[in-house]
Formats: C-alpha cells, sequence, structure tokens
C-alpha cells in the first residue's frame, strides 16, 4: 500500500526532472547560438534579443530548482 500512495509523488517527481533537462537542453542551444552569432561578428545590438531570451530561461530554471 505505501507504493501506491508513493506512486504519484515519483512521477511528480520525473516530471519535473524532465522539465528541467528540457529548460537546461533549451539554455543549451540558446548558448550555442548566442557564440555562433559573437564568433561571427555580431554587433551586440543584434544579440539584445537573444541574450534576453537567455535571461528569461535561466530564471526558469531558476525558479524550477528552487521548487
Amino acid at each position: 500500500m505505501a507504493a501506491v500512495a508513493q506512486e504519484p509523488r515519483l512521477r511528480t517527481r520525473r516530471e519535473h526532472q524532465q522539465y528541467v533537462a528540457a529548460l537546461l537542453d533549451i539554455l543549451e542551444e540558446l548558448r550555442r547560438r548566442l557564440y555562433g552569432l559573437k564568433a561571427g561578428g555580431a554587433q551586440p545590438a543584434g544579440l539584445r534579443d537573444l541574450k534576453a531570451e537567455v535571461r528569461a530561461v535561466r530564471a526558469e530554471l531558476a525558479a524550477a530548482v528552487e521548487r
């Protein structure tokens, strides 16, 4: 009976782990794009939107880890 009672908690934990992993994947992809653009000579103003997106994903990741 105890295993049945804990099953929803494990599922929630697993979903949370998958959510955090997905955020990390998104962050890695954004960072690769950012570094590629920088290496290609993009101007700082051209990177503004991408940097804002990186900050937003970082904030979402921090909130997810904090839970």
